[in-house]
């Protein structure tokens, strides 16, 4: 069980780390993008704002999932 208790307490961190950044975004404080020889600087926040949360859904599967973990 000392397995599944560090991996819970791992993704419910990451969770915590990327709801930040989430926040962050959707404020409008940061902003993210690339840049590309033909169009130059393109943002890329709207795309990491719905990555952000499909990886905080999958977090939040994992971690319902194994309600043992503390």
């Amino acid at each position: 069980m000392a397995f599944i208790d560090k991996a819970v307490t791992r993704w419910k961190e990451e969770r915590q780390r990327k709801k930040g950044l989430l926040e962050w975004m959707k404020s409008g404080k940061a902003k993210f993008g690339t840049w590309s020889p033909g169009a130059g600087s393109v943002d890329t926040t709207p795309a990491d704002i719905e990555r952000y949360t499909r990886k905080i859904a999958e977090l939040d599967a994992l971690i319902a999932r194994h309600p043992e973990g503390k």
